[in-house]
């Protein structure tokens, strides 16, 4: 059953890597945006694959939490940013 967990974890490891180059080379800022939401995301995903390996849910309310203090805050942004730049 090990190896279930290593192959998600693998693949979440991969799928950052890939966000972390759209970071880099996003056009426009919203982009960026986009990007890092989703690499919060995909950390937010590791922890609760580490946390079920280990047996352990103790922090899952504290993801949870977490998980929606990113989403205000990428909602947040993506309005601000959306009066901010013109429409390309």
């Amino acid at each position: 059953m090990d190896w279930v967990f290593i192959i998600t974890l693998g693949l979440l490891s991969a799928a950052g890597l890939l966000v972390i180059v759209r970071l880099l080379r996003g056009r426009t800022t919203l982009d960026r945006v986009v990007a890092l939401d989703v690499f919060v995301t995909l950390v937010i995903a590791s922890t609760g694959v580490g946390m079920a390996w280990q047996l352990e849910a103790f922090n899952i309310a504290l993801l949870a939490a977490f998980a929606l203090l990113v989403f205000i805050g990428t909602v947040s942004v993506a309005r601000l940013i959306e009066k901010k730049e013109p429409y390309r």
